[in-house]
């Protein structure tokens, strides 16, 4: 049978997006769950015991933005206030296919259905962050693209430019120096879609010392289907190994002892699916040890990694990263940010979200209600960013 050149193309583009995450024919398979009028989850959906991290965040809410604005709250945009020196932000958000780049951008993913590029620089703005993880960048991209346009927005006075590196469609950006060589992420060819971006960020030496930070940027498979959840569980298997690795002697990657380590990104965490990858992620329990290894605990002091577990505007209500109305799943924190919190300490975390912000606050950050969502009428948010800010445990 003979193929057309744009048939080949469709069908390299769609074994990507098959492979990355998000694609819009995707629906996952049973159970699929039911919803009570509140919006939570019915109890045969999800245990009250979740595998996150044993316990279920509150139920999320159903609301979806509208034009009716909350009143005028004191100390509205607090929780973006970052703490002062010796800590770090970082941010994790799910772009949705290079919505983050202007229309005419020939290297625009095939799956980009929205224009956020505007939104985004105001966006970065906004939380200003001094690492960024991203996911759904189209692997074609130069992640110095990345760097640009984040340098762009945040760097005043003389700063130095940022720089990024990329792998499939994960970037991690820094202002900081990234090394990439020595820490790439052991990922076998097979089965595909195993790789993801990660550095050792050289954190300035006058406010940090000697201590660098290790981060891995991670996009899991979506979907429901036992396929699926087999192809995250690889995924976290092969990130886990790297972390064993790299936090004992010998291997491919050793890391000086103390090293902060951050694995952050879309987790594609759902309320109907086991979960297994985040327990492996926060354990170091390997599901598949005959070809990734035994298990080892991530953390320095042989504990588990701590899940930052963010709320919209750090109020402490509604947990939820990503929420489509139009489909099976329920709202639910997909998105993660892990960490070592044997070295690092956490003073604040939040998942933005405009919408709960007061008019004069949306007006302040250039912000509405629905900037971030793809089409709020029919309840289709996509993925929200997260933020969370590091200190060295024990520093001032």
């Amino acid at each position: 049978m003979k193929h057309t050149s744009q048939g080949i193309l469709l069908l390299l583009v769609l074994s990507i997006g098959l492979l990355t995450g998000c694609v819009p024919v995707v629906q996952p398979a049973a159970p699929t769950p039911t919803r009570n009028p509140a919006g939570s989850p019915a109890s045969t959906a999800a245990p009250t015991e979740h595998p996150m991290n044993g316990v279920a965040p509150p139920a999320p809410t159903r609301e979806i933005p509208t034009e009716t604005k909350p009143a005028s709250t004191p100390g509205d945009l607090d929780f973006l206030q970052k703490p002062g020196p010796p800590s770090f932000r970082v941010m994790s958000y799910n772009v949705n296919w290079d919505t983050i780049f202007p229309p005419g951008d020939p290297e625009n993913h095939l799956f980009r259905s929205a224009d956020r590029s505007a939104v985004f620089q105001d966006l970065l703005a906004a939380v200003r962050p001094d690492i960024v993880c991203l996911q759904e960048i189209n692997p074609a991209r130069d992640p110095g693209q990345i760097a640009e346009i984040i340098a762009g927005v945040l760097n005043q006075g003389g700063e130095a430019g940022w720089t990024a590196t990329g792998v499939r469609d994960t970037v991690i950006a820094a202002r900081f120096p990234l090394f990439t060589s020595g820490y790439e992420l052991a990922a076998p060819g097979y089965p595909l879609g195993l790789d993801q971006a990660a550095a050792l960020i050289d954190l300035p030496d006058d406010l940090y010392g000697d201590v660098d930070v290790y981060m891995l940027c991670a996009h899991f498979k979506s979907g429901g289907s036992a396929s699926d959840i087999r192809l995250r569980g690889s995924q976290a298997d092969v990130i886990a190994h790297q972390i064993g690795d790299a936090i004992t002697p010998g291997g491919a990657v050793d890391l000086p002892e103390g090293t902060p380590l951050i694995v952050l990104g879309d987790f594609n965490v759902y309320d109907t699916d086991p979960a297994r990858h985040l327990t492996t992620l926060l354990s170091g329990d390997i599901e598949d040890e005959a070809r990734y290894g035994a298990d080892v605990p991530p953390d320095w002091d042989g504990t588990p990694l701590a899940d930052a577990l963010p709320s919209h505007n750090g109020l402490g209500e509604i947990y939820y990263t990503w929420r489509d109305d139009s489909g099976p799943f329920n709202p639910w924190p997909l998105d993660r940010i892990l960490y070592s919190d044997s070295v690092l300490a956490l003073p604040n975390a939040f998942v933005l979200d405009p919408a709960l912000l007061t008019e004069t606050s949306q007006e302040e950050l250039n912000l509405d209600a629905d900037d971030l969502w793809l089409n709020p009428a029919a309840g289709v948010l996509d993925h929200l960013p997260l933020v969370a800010d590091f200190a060295l445990a024990g520093s001032p």
